[in-house]
């Protein structure tokens, strides 16, 4: 009788350990599993931030470029050594961004006013040079963007071009 009391104790131990075998399998499986879904939404997922703002200037890369011109030209009067000065001034800006070229003409009003003050602040001796029209061009630029940064809450404009440029 001891003996089949002794064999009964065995079976159960090796019951019992497949059991707890089973159970260690199934939460290996569970965490696994679990892990892989964690991946799967974190990592494979559309990223959010700045991987988006890369991921769309990644696609903007790709489409032509869009001209709008600031029509009509800009025409400011300078005061050089007593005389009347005049520079006479054709642009044109370019984008690949649609939206923020539609952004632009919504705003022209605001940004006509900014680069006409602009202009006007300049030194016609300057603008005689080739670093200072390069100089109006980049400081242009700056007022575009930051118009429609403050517009729109981002920048778009990639290049102010000059299509004329008359100094009288």
């Amino acid at each position: 009788m001891a003996e089949d009391g002794l064999d009964i104790g065995a079976e159960e131990g090796k019951s019992g350990s497949k059991k707890k075998l089973i159970i260690i399998v199934a939460l290996l499986l569970v965490l696994m599993g679990g892990g892989a879904a964690a991946y799967f939404f974190l990592l494979s997922g559309p990223s959010s931030g700045g991987s988006s703002a890369e991921a769309e200037a990644a696609a903007l890369a790709n489409e032509p470029s869009i001209y709008l011109d600031l029509a009509p030209a800009f025409t400011i009067d300078f005061m050089v050594e007593g005389r009347q000065r005049y520079v006479q001034l054709n642009m044109t800006v370019k984008s690949k961004n649609a939206s923020q070229v539609d952004a632009v003409t919504l705003h022209m009003p605001l940004i006509r006013n900014s680069l006409v003050l602009l202009f006007s602040s300049q030194s016609f001796d300057e603008l005689q040079t080739a670093e200072g029209k390069v100089a109006l061009k980049t400081a242009a630029l700056d007022a575009i963007n930051g118009i429609l940064e403050q517009e729109t809450g981002q920048g778009g404009i990639d290049a102010v071009l000059f299509t004329n440029f008359v100094m009288q």
